[in-house]
């Protein structure tokens, strides 16, 4: 919690220029492969319940649109001219036939890298359309979610700071061993396909 309460403090001394940082920091964890959930948990501390997951989900959106067209503009045509055509043409296929309902479900698997999904959909010809608004949709529950989480925690640890700080500390090891443990599990079964 004490990483959380720093972070929180760095916001909140920075003034008006928070509203810059915040939405900075979550753009720059969507774009690379860090775990957003801090940076939810601290707008949410910070910010409140609304505008704390208006932030998270507005950074994470512009982050996972930047990915996708550094992917799409210069990642497409690297991978045309070294990957063999029949496995472009193989992803291609496996996107389309998830539909826009596959990515949606995509957004809400905790297991499926949220930076890997938008740099590896900026390679595919998915339509950035779909891709918008699928990601708009499906990263709301988890901005939500994870920015509640840390208003309550702020609410708490404003209250206890001791008891604060061990709950606080106690659910980011938690939530760090249980995406590392997902992940894993996520990449075993792919693995014995």
């Amino acid at each position: 919690m004490d990483f959380l309460r720093d972070l929180g403090h760095l916001l909140t001394d920075s003034g008006a220029l928070a509203y810059v940082l915040a939405p900075l920091f979550m753009i720059l964890v969507a774009i690379l492969p860090l775990p957003a959930e801090v940076p939810a948990m601290v707008n949410g501390m910070v910010f409140g319940p609304a505008l704390g997951a208006g932030v998270t989900w507005a950074g994470g959106l512009v982050g996972a649109v930047i990915s996708f067209e550094i992917a799409r503009r210069w990642g497409r045509p690297a991978a045309e001219r070294f990957l063999p055509k029949r496995l472009l043409d193989s992803a291609n296929r496996f996107v389309h036939a998830a539909g826009w309902s596959g990515l949606l479900a995509a957004r809400l698997i905790p297991t499926v890298a949220f930076t890997a999904l938008n740099w590896g959909l900026g390679l595919s010809a998915i339509p950035r359309r779909t891709f918008l608004w699928t990601t708009a949709l499906g990263i709301l529950p988890g901005a939500v979610a994870f920015t509640l989480m840390g208003t309550g925690l702020g609410a708490f640890y404003r209250a206890h700071p001791v008891a604060g700080g061990l709950a606080g500390t106690a659910i980011l090891i938690a939530l760090v061993s249980a995406t590392i443990r997902l992940r894993r599990a996520g990449g075993n079964a792919t693995q014995s396909r």
